[in-house]
């Protein structure tokens, strides 16, 4: 079962992909990164994959890809779980093209429960990353597509590796290109893209949230300021995360900088004069002491 609407946040609608395509062009909406799912109970992120491609270059039409974790009381998810158990053709919520050689870059939130051991896999890499079955069309068999946690893709950057990774919804590009270190370029500089940024950076504890600021600024226009992200409270006291617990955090905003990533889906914008980079969740935020 596939996604045949999802919930544009800047239209405030559920809309076809079809229709997303439409409002697109007329400039109405602003990424394909800007969709949740439909359902009443849950705001996973969605992608409207091909929506930014020009249609001359298109292989198929825009399609919703669920990027995110669907909340447990998902209505849409239970009825791609059922259909799930009753075929063995693979869903929109939980699959990706195959990619031969390359590395997936695995966004879903880490599984509080341990796995049952099912036996090695030729071509898994328990210490750094998972496998999973993918369809090879030029084998016409199944084939493992690698998988890696953010953190562990992190480790690979410092330690200077290359290898092509892809994203879902996103396309396949090299590790090296993945990562931007924030330098004081322009944001025209960038592409509204799913990217980490990167730099030293200072947690700060507000009243309802956490305030990260980078050290280096961004420019856009007459505005060169800092840049920075933020985190609700809220989001933080219900992450499954550790190193999101209300304790850590509160240890994080000790006035010492850390390396900090921020998985972004769209390039840093200016609001209300100020340089923001879009932190969705927990999930997309990382650092180094």
């Amino acid at each position: 079962m596939k996604l045949e609407k999802a919930f544009s946040e800047d239209l405030a609608l559920n809309i076809t992909a079809q229709e997303a395509d439409k409002q697109f062009a007329k400039g109405n909406i602003e990424s394909k990164f800007s969709f949740q799912c439909p359902g009443k109970n849950c705001d996973a992120a969605v992608t409207c994959a091909n929506l930014d491609r020009p249609k001359e270059k298109r292989k198929r039409n825009p399609y919703y890809k669920a990027v995110g974790k669907h909340s447990s009381r998902c209505d849409i998810a239970k009825n791609i779980e059922t259909r799930k158990k009753g075929s063995r053709v693979r869903t929109d919520i939980d699959s990706d093209e195959y990619v031969d050689r390359t590395i997936l870059l695995d966004l879903q939130p880490p599984s509080t429960k341990r796995p049952e051991p099912t036996g090695n896999i030729q071509g898994a890499d328990d210490a750094e990353g998972r496998a999973r079955p993918s369809n090879n069309p030029e084998s016409g068999e199944h084939s493992i597509q690698r998988s890696k946690r953010p953190s562990s893709m992190i480790d690979d950057f410092l330690a200077k590796k290359s290898y092509p990774v892809r994203i879902p919804g996103n396309g396949v590009i090299d590790i090296n290109d993945l990562f931007i270190e924030i330098n004081g370029q322009d944001l025209s500089d960038f592409k509204n893209e799913f990217r980490i940024y990167y730099g030293k950076a200072w947690f700060n504890k507000k009243e309802s949230y956490y305030s990260i600021v980078f050290d280096n600024k961004l420019t856009s226009g007459e505005i060169t300021k800092r840049p920075s992200a933020y985190m609700s409270m809220d989001k933080a006291k219900e992450s499954g995360f550790k190193r999101f617990k209300v304790e850590e955090l509160e240890n994080l905003a000790d006035r010492t900088p850390k390396t900090v990533f921020i998985l972004s889906e769209t390039k840093p914008e200016v609001k209300n004069g100020y340089i923001n980079i879009g932190c969705r969740g927990p999930e997309h935020l990382h650092y180094r002491q």
